[in-house]
């Protein structure tokens, strides 16, 4: 065998790849919540935040068929989009 530990010299190691070099840890979220309280949170009806996330558009966690949201993130992400307001300004993009 070739590099096996018995043709190595004593106290010699093959180091693993990463070796000594510190990651990150991943970002735990604080809470998650349910589609049914993040509509509540935003206003905005289920059927859109449905669809926002088949688009992609929020973060989201999902396990089996649970969908879950991470609040906070949530709201970074609607502050890169537009807002669209057709209530007075006719289709108008503010």
């Amino acid at each position: 065998m070739r590099g096996s530990a018995s043709e190595r010299a004593p106290g010699s190691h093959r180091r693993r790849s990463g070796a000594g070099v510190a990651s990150p840890e991943p970002q735990v979220p604080n809470e998650l919540i349910d589609i049914n309280e993040l509509s509540r949170r935003l206003s905005v009806a289920k059927g859109t935040l449905y669809n926002w996330v088949y688009l992609r558009r929020i973060p989201f966690v999902k396990a089996g068929r649970c969908v879950r949201f991470d609040y906070d993130q949530v709201l970074e992400t609607l502050h890169q989009y537009p807002i669209i307001d057709t209530s007075v300004s006719g289709g108008r993009i503010i």
